[in-house]
């Protein structure tokens, strides 16, 4: 199943982790049971970027967000700024499970 974000970032994502729509937990790996972290691996054209994916509770649901720790060094090393807009896209894969794509779109 293939799923599409479009963001553009705010302060908080700038120094902090990038939330995820809830409904990403569809295309996500699956969690090991009483995990609420998975990696995910994700193509930005050039390289690939790991990043640690958690939930946080939101009243009854999960909401995915990528951990700072993983997020921050991307951020840094693409200089991405307030305003600038990330695109991430997911394709099923038969042999990995699924792909992930970043894109990026500067503001200036």
């Amino acid at each position: 199943m293939a799923a599409h974000f479009e963001k553009r970032l705010t302060e908080t994502d700038t120094v902090g982790g990038l939330s995820l729509p809830i409904d990403w937990l569809r295309v996500l790996p699956p969690f090991e049971l009483g995990s609420h972290e998975v990696k995910i691996y994700v193509s930005d054209g050039l390289e690939f970027w790991q990043f640690r994916c958690s939930t946080m509770r939101m009243g009854r649901s999960r909401k995915p967000f990528l951990q700072p720790e993983d997020w921050l060094k991307f951020v840094d090393h693409k200089g991405l700024q307030v305003g600038d807009k990330i695109i991430l896209d997911s394709e099923p894969n038969e042999f990995i499970g699924g792909h992930f794509r970043i894109r990026v779109e500067p503001c200036r």
